[in-house]
């Protein structure tokens, strides 16, 4: 078996067709499931991830937020 999701796999659980991977991208980024893209833009999702997730063993991927900037007060007059 595929470490990887399928594009047909892939589509059935977001619901789009196996060539939209845009559509794709945006929705796993959407609800945060971690996916590589790969040089055709096929976003590759882990299966044991989707299998975890679906189980309810993994929680959804933490999103980053905006990176901090550093506190530049010392250098006010």
């Amino acid at each position: 078996m595929n470490t990887y999701l399928t594009a047909a796999e892939l589509a059935e659980l977001i619901g789009c067709a196996p060539t939209s991977f845009a559509c794709m991208r945006r929705y796993l980024a959407r609800h945060n499931w971690p996916f590589e893209p790969n040089l055709r833009g096929f976003p590759q999702v882990s299966r044991a991830y989707h299998t975890a997730r679906m189980h309810g063993l993994a929680a959804p991927a933490a999103t980053q937020g905006p990176e901090a900037e550093p506190d530049f007060s010392m250098f006010e007059k």
